[in-house]
């Protein structure tokens, strides 16, 4: 094989796992809802001022369709939440109360 097409063969793979992760977002912590209940919510990253169990038992009692998804992605400072087309407004309100209200 020639160094060329090994080079581009490692870039393809090398981003493939980046997006693979979560993309190429930046976000700090993403939540997806893999199901019913608190065992489906997955949560990769950390959500500042709230712990992982607080934040998997406030989700999963929103009763999320399955394949929604939250983003916290650093801005100016703060972190703003970026919601997949599957969150109605009203959860994403009670969301963003959720999660800008520090302990």
């Amino acid at each position: 094989m020639q160094p060329v097409a090994i080079v581009i063969v490692l870039a393809v793979v090398i981003l493939w796992l980046v997006v693979a992760r979560g993309g190429l977002s930046g976000a700090r912590f993403t939540i997806t809802i893999r199901g019913k209940g608190p065992a489906r919510v997955h949560v990769r990253g950390a959500v500042p001022g709230h712990a992982l169990s607080d934040v998997v038992a406030f989700v999963a009692e929103l009763d999320l369709p399955t394949g929604a998804r939250v983003q916290g992605l650093p801005s100016s400072g703060r972190i703003e939440l970026r919601f997949s087309p599957e969150v109605p407004a009203h959860l994403q309100q009670r969301m963003r109360n959720f999660f800008y209200m520090q302990r």
